[in-house]
């Protein structure tokens, strides 16, 4: 969707999408959509309830298909749970995501964005840690964001790459009050990456391959 203006998008329930298979809706490159795409839109805001009455499965072990094999198969052409690009006005609030195929969620170039009081789940196994079996949902990042005037709190993730990554081009970012496990909290992208202003304070990591990861 696009131009969308004070919109509320109100999930109270569980919303699958479909297995990965050849008829998954492609862009015209032939890469595959997201499950949810919105451009160009301002005043938006995604909620529920109260948290855990909103759940979007994102159904990623038909993606992530048999331990390595999978991520031969669709390398990074698999669908993220939400894309939000080139937009201003954004919550997402009270919402859990789970078993996402790719990156959980992309918020591209978006001025004044808070995510709170949300979770993030994409485990393989229900092992405490992240071991070889766990790690081969590859790319299952949790919250990435570039733009600038974002504040991310109150929120738990699990995933099996970067839990928050603050991609390059961003500035004025706030993260605060965070339980996440896995790579953890990134900053940059991995080449020429220019961010100003960007904090991390009171985050609790668990069981976490690195904790902090910066890319430049």
């Amino acid at each position: 969707a696009s131009g969308l203006e004070s919109n509320t998008i109100h999930i109270d329930g569980t919303l699958v999408f479909g297995k990965a298979n050849i008829n998954w809706p492609r862009k015209p490159n032939g890469h595959v959509r997201d499950c949810i795409e919105i451009y160009d839109s301002h005043d938006i805001t995604f909620t529920s309830s109260s948290y855990g009455q909103g759940v979007i499965d994102g159904n990623g072990p038909t993606w992530w298909d048999y331990p390595f094999v999978g991520y031969a198969k669709y390398l990074e052409d698999r669908p993220r749970i939400l894309l939000v690009r080139n937009s201003r006005g954004v919550l997402f609030e009270n919402l859990l995501l789970k078993r996402s195929p790719f990156w959980t969620t992309l918020f591209e170039n978006v001025n004044g964005l808070e995510i709170r009081d949300s979770g993030i789940v994409n485990r393989r196994t229900p092992n405490e840690g992240h071991g070889i079996l766990d790690v081969s949902a590859f790319n299952t990042d949790g919250f990435d964001v570039t733009g600038k005037n974002i504040w991310i709190h109150d929120v738990t993730i699990w995933t099996q790459d970067d839990c928050i990554a603050i991609k390059d081009g961003t500035e004025n970012v706030l993260v605060e009050r965070v339980n996440a496990t896995c790579i953890g909290m990134a900053i940059g992208s991995i080449g020429n990456s220019h961010n100003r202003n960007i904090t991390f304070r009171d985050i609790y990591m668990h069981k976490s391959i690195k904790p902090i990861y910066l890319k430049f």
